[in-house]
């Protein structure tokens, strides 16, 4: 079953759409997705659940490395706090949003305050 919109936006929102082994991140907004992945920590088939707490944005190449026995994805998860976010300052108006109640997809928020839809792509990387 795939992950929820909300977990995906939570996880995409704490690791800022960047790799949690690499630091790779999207060229643009509309590939945002292409070539990462969501890992699971404890796997499901080991009692892990969906929680964006028992899950990590990785690309895809450090994904399979990591199952392949390449790379060691629990010793470098392990140097990061997997917490979920409770809230993000709008990358337009800068008031702060609830994780819970704002409007989302898994890439985008909309502002209850200014009104604007925002790409967390933007969000981290239009400066």
């Amino acid at each position: 079953m795939p992950l929820d919109n909300r977990t995906c936006f939570t996880v995409n929102l704490r690791d800022q759409l960047s790799c949690k082994i690499c630091q790779k991140q999207p060229l643009a907004a509309d590939g945002y997705h292409k070539g990462f992945e969501y890992h699971h920590v404890i796997p499901k088939s080991q009692g892990g659940s969906d929680a964006a707490e028992n899950i990590a944005l990785l690309c895809r190449d450090c994904h399979l490395a990591g199952h392949q026995g390449r790379e060691n994805i629990d010793e470098n998860l392990a140097k990061y706090d997997l917490a979920a976010p409770r809230s993000f300052p709008c990358g337009n108006c800068a008031v702060m949003l609830s994780v819970e109640n704002v409007e989302m997809n898994c890439g985008w928020y909309r502002c209850h305050s200014c009104e604007t839809k925002t790409h967390l792509w933007d969000h981290f990387f239009r400066h």
